[in-house]
């Protein structure tokens, strides 16, 4: 049993819904609409004290193929008065169910049913990293969750999930679940996406979303509801910064400080004119620049003469102090 969020004659309402077994797939069945706001159906006796409402538990108790009081409780948890929330929140807490370990049939059955997309969104929530391995090396329980589920409910779970990430990491999110980055090569692909040729991510994003489209919900004349979220998050959205370049700075300013870095930290100090050179930029280009797109240009510029990628080390340095003059003029 979970609580569907939909839109319904352009209003969010929630259907309380449940999968079922249908032949050889589970699918989603209605069994209580709840409407826009399900908070309408608990009550509050006095105190802390909250309940749901008797009458809904007994129509629920009657539509429903299993009924867990505990369960319908916990949908509706998120509902209740804050201030009763917070102070009922303790004692919730001390009480938990304990999961059984999975048998190793269970552990085949989630290797074989849940889809590679699934484990790939739900690995990065949990985890949130780009680069996740092979999946097929990845451990069955981390899936438990989409275990016998329809395909409804597991897109109400992520639908859930999601709301826990950053705008910054939203792109990076449906980079990392549509697995675009096998379409790349070298180390950028899993760890700077945004260093790839942005048409031919954007093509294989509109490639591999269609054939999810069509492997999930049977769908080749309209993309359904359920990815038009991700869309949105890959088309309206940039990557967050990186900070393996910065990283990749650090660690070569360690290694050669012999030859030029300063026990003091402070860059060596180059002229303005030079520092433009390097950047070839004009003054007045420069007047136009905030510190993000100097930021930008500065990485774009150190990806391509980095000495660990077959760059010049004086012009990585003069790079690096070209840098620290400019960000100077703008900040």
């Amino acid at each position: 049993m979970y609580l569907a969020k939909i839109r319904k004659n352009r209003q969010p309402t929630y259907i309380l819904r449940e999968s079922v077994r249908q032949g050889e797939q589970m699918v989603a069945r209605d069994i209580f609409d709840l409407g826009p706001c399900p908070g309408a159906w608990i009550d509050y006796p006095g105190g802390n004290a909250w309940y749901l409402n008797p009458d809904l538990e007994s129509k629920i108790s009657m539509l429903a193929d299993t009924f867990d009081s505990e369960q319908l409780e916990d949908l509706f948890w998120p509902f209740i008065r804050p201030a009763i929330r917070r102070a009922t929140q303790t004692f919730r807490q001390r009480i938990f169910k304990q999961s059984k370990p999975m048998t190793r049939a269970q552990k085949d059955a989630v290797a074989r049913q849940v889809h590679a997309f699934d484990k790939r969104r739900a690995h990065f929530l949990k985890f949130g990293n780009m680069d996740q391995g092979p999946i097929v090396n990845m451990p069955g329980v981390l899936f438990r969750q989409f275990y016998n589920k329809s395909r409804d409910e597991i897109e109400q779970q992520f639908m859930d999930q999601e709301r826990v990430l950053r705008q910054k990491d939203l792109k990076s999110y449906v980079y990392t679940a549509l697995d675009l980055h096998r379409f790349f090569k070298g180390f950028m692909a899993k760890q700077m996406p945004h260093a790839l040729d942005k048409d031919k991510v954007e093509a294989f994003f509109i490639q591999e979303l269609c054939l999810l489209n069509k492997a999930l919900f049977g769908l080749d004349n309209r993309l359904h509801d359920y990815l038009i979220r991700y869309a949105v998050m890959f088309f309206d959205h940039t990557y967050g910064d990186s900070v393996l370049l910065d990283d990749m700075v650090k660690d070569f300013k360690f290694r050669q400080r012999s030859r030029w870095y300063k026990p003091s930290g402070s860059p060596v100090q180059i002229s303005l004119s030079r520092a433009l050179k390097a950047f070839n930029v004009t003054s007045k280009a420069l007047e136009s620049m905030d510190k993000k797109s100097l930021t930008r240009e500065f990485r774009r510029l150190a990806r391509r003469h980095h000495p660990d990628r077959g760059g010049s080390h004086d012009r990585f340095v003069e790079l690096n102090n070209a840098y620290q003059t400019l960000l100077e003029k703008i900040t």
